[in-house]
Order: C-alpha cells, then structure tokens, then sequence
C-alpha cells in the first residue's frame, strides 16, 4: 500500500512497502513527472525540511544522471 510521508509543492515522498520513492515534476515549461526509488535515510533526510527536500532531489538527480539516466524525463 501506498503511503504519502512528506509533500513540497510537486515533490513528494512516498513509502511503499518497505521502499521509498520520491515523486516529482522533472519538467521545466511542462509538467514531466518522474518517480525513483530512494532509501530510507534519503526519505528521512529529505523529510527534515524543504530546503534538505531539494537537496535529497538535486542528489538523486546527480546518481541518475551518473548512471546514464535522464532525470528530466516522465518514468511513469
């Protein structure tokens, strides 16, 4: 079962299971929503604030990007 745990705007975060996800709008003239899976200390962290919030994304989107992987394209 889906549960929502933090929401900021188009940032969210979810826990499914016992996995986490981060929900959000990748797009910058359109909307483009994307979902990766993160652990349970990024969900923790980016829970803390929305300032920590944004920073967990920007490094979610940098082991995307690093893995060969478009950050700012829809996943779903």
């Amino acid at each position: 079962m889906d549960k929502l745990l933090f929401e900021l705007a188009d940032l969210q975060i979810w826990r499914r299971g016992n996995r986490y996800f981060v929900r959000y709008d990748a797009g910058s003239h359109q909307v483009v929503i994307r979902e990766d899976e993160i652990s349970e200390t990024e969900a923790r962290e980016g829970m803390k604030s929305g300032v920590a919030a944004v920073k967990m994304l920007h490094a979610v989107q940098d082991r995307l990007i690093q893995q060969g992987i478009n950050p700012y394209t829809s996943n779903l």
